[in-house]
């Protein structure tokens, strides 16, 4: 039997990989603090480690020295698990003979290729397209699942549903899961089934606080048919949803200020990241290898989120023209122009409204993705009534944007 020992800080981490690595036979030991990990370590002579490199430098450095200077500890092969590397780190990393650094938030595709590559076992990955994300909004939890159902991320979303429900502090944690695009059949029962029971898999979700929002008859009789999912509310509306789900909340705002702020502004501030990440690395790569064929217009008249938005696309080596000005942007548009639109909606000359007007009386169809203050939730639902599916709210986030991107551009890549 295959041993694995891990070193993490995060018990979601540890108790995912444990999980998966289970399934394939393999033993997981746990290394808690530097004493305990090198003595399980020069113990147990496990066939690979896993090892965040958490922000106690000094906890993982020491630990190295300590198993590069062990003769029978000195070649067991390490991945190292990390958010940040300065060049010296980079640099001290590699003395100790470490080949594999795994950047954080973790791609779990990326994770166990590496796994496999090392101790020589495979592991069935599912490569299904799926967008599944998910995040919180002032108490309640959001997930909002497009185009396929993907077995790992589904058995990944349990352990993100528990790891936000503790960073956010959920007593009774409310859950909107979004699927309005999914059209399912028989055949996607089992994997409906998977993702129902990860929704509800953690002890603090009631059935009762769970809401989805779609509108495929399969999934509303599959989940209305299953007694395990009792009380589970099956809505065709946002707004009743939202409703809903804060009836028993002290809230000011009407429904539609909580549609714009709640479900479009995540909370939450850099140090609060979840350790793991929704999306595979290979679906990053996709896009990326589409990227250079992406032509992209961004409209605004800050200079500031042009260049955001311009240094968000270089990673994909897409093509970006930026426009300070909606008139500019008319006089050089025609139809096969561009693949995507990033649209101010408060600008001098020409504001946002007219520039979709303009390219409606073009007959120029491009999707757009509106930006916004929050502020501006009116004009958002105007543009929204005006048949434009995606808006951002700012400030704007290099991951947010290249979710949204994914999302709106999934069907050409």
């Amino acid at each position: 039997m295959k041993q694995v020992l891990l070193i993490d800080e995060s018990s979601v981490f540890r108790d995912y990989i444990k999980d998966k690595l289970a399934s394939r036979h393999v033993q997981v030991d746990i290394g808690v603090g530097q004493l305990d990990s090198l003595s399980k370590m020069r113990s147990i002579l496990p066939d690979l480690v896993i090892l965040d490199f958490n922000p106690n430098r000094s906890f993982v450095f020491d630990l190295l020295d300590a198993k590069k200077s062990d003769p029978n500890a000195r070649d067991i092969p390490v991945i190292l698990l990390a958010q940040r590397l300065s060049k010296h780190e980079i640099s001290r990393i590699a003395s100790y003979g470490i080949k594999t650094v795994i950047p954080k938030p973790l791609k779990i595709d990326q994770l166990f290729s590496a796994v496999s590559k090392i101790i020589k076992l495979d592991f069935e990955i599912d490569a299904t397209p799926c967008i599944l994300e998910a995040h919180v909004n002032d108490n309640i939890l959001f997930i909002e699942i497009a185009q396929g159902l993907n077995r790992e991320k589904i058995d990944l979303l349990k352990y993100k549903i528990r790891e936000l429900i503790d960073l956010y502090n959920l007593t009774f944690p409310k859950i909107l899961v979004m699927m309005t695009d999914m059209s399912l059949s028989f055949v996607d029962g089992p994997n409906l089934e998977q993702l129902m029971n990860s929704i509800t898999a953690d002890a603090r979700v009631k059935n009762k606080n769970v809401k989805i929002l779609t509108l495929d008859n399969f999934t509303r009789e599959f989940i209305s048919g299953d007694k395990n999912f009792d009380e589970i509310q099956i809505v065709t509306d946002l707004s009743k949803a939202l409703d809903s789900l804060l009836k028993d909340v002290n809230q000011l705002e009407d429904t539609t200020t909580l549609i714009s702020e709640h479900l479009l502004t995540a909370t939450g501030s850099p140090e609060n990241r979840s350790s793991l990440e929704m999306r595979f690395k290979s679906e990053l790569e996709t896009l990326k290898e589409a990227g250079q064929q992406i032509r992209i217009a961004v409209i605004d008249d800050d200079v500031v989120i042009r260049t955001i938005l311009e240094k968000t696309f270089m990673s994909l080596q897409a093509s970006v023209d930026k426009f300070e000005s909606g008139i500019k942007f008319i006089n050089a548009l025609h139809p096969s122009a561009y693949d995507l639109v990033f649209l101010d909606l408060m600008m001098p000359e020409m504001n946002g409204f007219e520039v979709l007007m303009k390219m409606k009386q073009m007959d120029i169809d491009i999707p757009v993705i509106v930006l916004s203050a929050i502020s501006q939730r009116e004009a958002v639902l105007k543009v929204l009534s005006a048949g434009v599916k995606s808006y951002m709210i700012k400030p704007l986030k290099p991951d947010a944007i290249l979710t949204k991107a994914i999302e709106v551009l999934q069907e050409s890549v």
